[in-house]
């Protein structure tokens, strides 16, 4: 981050206090380009006003309580370098701490609390994987990650991860330890596989999951909550019930000149002039998301008469190509959904003890557990309590997914989209070998499960064309926020490209003279490249690269050369350690707990 560019404050735009911005959707996205409004471009908070389909605001980062039990239906993965994103919340005040800001409670909190996992993967019934730490490939393997990193993204639109690569590629611990944090599948898109391993995915002790943020409770208490206050307290306007379904625009699709609406069921037209500005979340992973129980199953809602945003997306793409292609994201339900669990167990302890035992990390320290031989690729963790604002000191919460949930379970003997929650907790018990305490978990848990039908639809293979760019060309009053927005090199299905759209198309749009926060470069910074060769060689960071760790040398001639080539490589110092708590000797070890789950053989 550049503090030169990054904490200037520039002039205000002319005429900026005259102008209104109708912001389209209530997720993170939407508040942030609300806040970058106000913060950095200088337009009154009373000028705005957010339009949103739902109740609530948040989008995706939700966290509720029904009458039994807490609802959530996805968790955020947050490392240090999301740039945009620390830089909106080093402006949020916190509201539990006067003075502090909500960085500040979020970089505290992970210096008490940091996860640390030593039981990231489990097998057998209870067992550590005990090749987890083991990222050497194939020499095949290997040639084929070369060659893919070093692909122009031409060479990879519409294509799948399968494509370039073998199926011994699938079972190493790298795309194990990757595909079972992000939800990637083979047949996703190999344009954003290559980001997504140029970005962040390849550092250092990433089995560890070192270096992953979370926060003193649920993201929407943590994260939403504070910046909502802040927006309403700046006198920002939110119309609940509205859905955007159109824009009228000009011939050239280039200005906005109405927003065509219904709330609460009437339909409604908002005329803009000219300077008026419009911030369009054309798309939400979580769309048509229902919600199952203990004995209910989860519904898939497959109707296409209304999908919100993406709704708003497609008419929008019938106008003009710039528009991009929806159709790219949203018309393969069976490829792009799956299921997650929130079981609040009440009044038990004994579940979470023994995986705390089994681990070594005690509630909310240990980050998710992928369970290697699940036929429904579950991935589980557990929350510290409170996580929730009203948690109850005998209540305990976890959370988990199946990326495969369209196969039979390994014990419960259906489709994981097919179960209600108490099966879906009987199948995660089996692999914990807890079967004996079956009983005693269900009859103390309320087991929230949620179907979602889009919640990898931004991974499916496309073209760069395929997502409008933050403000398309021409446009003079249009920005789009979200997941389905294509920045060069950034990564979507984070809450840093939420962020990163809102800012890119509030700087844009309005004109103000500061420099857009860049992609973090780590894949131009030779530090990362070391650590990734050390990382498929097999070896720690502290250790030396030898001539046979890096083919490519073999291909230079003379003998002094390289060594000269492989002496420059270990001279660069290690990459930045990604662990979060006090105590830096935690990334130079191999073990600091004591779990008493047992390698597997």
């Amino acid at each position: 981050m550049n503090i030169y560019s990054t904490m200037y404050r520039p002039k205000k735009p002319e005429g900026i206090e005259k102008q209104k911005a109708y912001i389209v959707g209530g997720g993170l996205a939407g508040l942030a380009a609300a806040a970058f409004l106000i913060d950095d471009a200088g337009m009154p908070g009373e000028n705005i006003t957010i339009l949103e389909k739902r109740d609530d605001v948040g989008g995706s980062m939700d966290g509720m309580r029904n009458e039994f039990g807490y609802l959530c239906r996805g968790e955020r993965e947050m490392e240090p370098y999301m740039e945009c994103l620390w830089y909106l919340y080093s402006k949020i005040p916190s509201l539990e701490n006067k003075g502090r800001t909500v960085l500040d409670d979020i970089v505290d909190f992970n210096r008490d609390e940091p996860i640390h996992s030593e039981c990231r993967v489990i097998l057998n019934r209870g067992e550590r994987y005990s090749k987890v730490h083991d990222y050497r490939f194939s020499p095949k393997d290997m040639a084929d990650m070369q060659r893919f990193l070093s692909l122009p993204e031409s060479a990879l639109e519409d294509k799948k991860i399968a494509d370039f690569f073998d199926e011994s590629f699938f079972h190493s611990s790298c795309w194990i330890n990757f595909h079972s944090c992000l939800a990637f599948k083979t047949y996703h898109s190999a344009l954003e596989c290559q980001r997504y391993f140029q970005r962040f995915a390849l550092e250092v002790r990433h089995e560890y999951l070192e270096g992953i943020i979370h926060t003193k409770y649920c993201e929407y208490d943590a994260m939403i909550r504070p910046l909502m206050t802040w927006l309403c307290d700046k006198g920002v306007k939110t119309a609940y019930g509205c859905w955007v379904y159109d824009l009228e625009m000009d011939d050239a699709c280039n200005t906005a000149k109405a927003l065509l609406l219904r709330q609460n069921g009437e339909e409604s037209v908002i005329r803009l002039d000219d300077r008026d500005l419009v911030l369009i979340t054309n798309g939400s992973m979580t769309t048509n998301s229902a919600f199952g129980d203990n004995k209910t199953v989860a519904p898939i809602n497959r109707d296409t008469a209304d999908l919100g945003a993406f709704t708003l997306w497609q008419n929008l793409a019938k106008k003009n190509e710039k528009f991009g292609h929806p159709e790219k994201f949203i018309g393969q339900i069976d490829k792009t959904k799956w299921v997650s669990f929130m079981p609040t167990i009440k009044g038990y302890p004994e579940l979470v003890s023994r995986i705390e035992k089994m681990t070594g990390s005690k509630a909310g320290t240990g980050g998710a557990i992928t369970i290697l031989d699940s036929n429904w690729d579950m991935s589980f963790e557990l929350h510290h309590n409170p996580f929730f604002l009203d948690q109850k000191d005998d209540e305990q919460v976890m959370w988990g997914y199946g990326c495969y949930g369209e196969n039979v379970g390994n014990y419960v003997k259906k489709p994981m989209c097919e179960c209600t929650g108490e099966e879906i907790m009987t199948e995660l018990l089996y692999h914990l070998n807890m079967l004996d305490i079956k009983d005693e978990v269900l009859s103390h848990s309320y087991i929230s499960t949620c179907m979602m039908p889009y919640i990898t639809s931004q991974f499916m293979p496309r073209k760069v064309s395929d997502r409008p760019k933050n403000v398309p060309d021409g446009c003079t009053n249009i920005g789009f926020l979200g997941q389905y927005v294509e920045v060069p090199e950034d990564v979507v299905f984070t809450v840093e490209m939420s962020v990163r759209t809102g800012l890119g198309a509030v700087y844009q749009l309005t004109g103000i003279e500061k420099d857009m926060l860049e992609v973090y470069p780590s894949k131009y910074d030779i530090r990362y490249t070391v650590e990734r060769l050390k990382k498929f060689a097999g070896k720690t960071a502290a250790e030396k690269l030898s001539e046979d760790d890096v083919p490519a040398l073999k291909n230079l001639d003379g003998e002094q050369l390289r060594q000269m080539a492989i002496a420059l490589l270990n001279s660069y110092p290690p990459y930045y350690r990604m662990y979060l708590g006090r105590d830096q000797t935690v990334p130079l070890k191999e073990s600091v707990l004591h779990p008493e789950a047992p390698l597997s053989k």
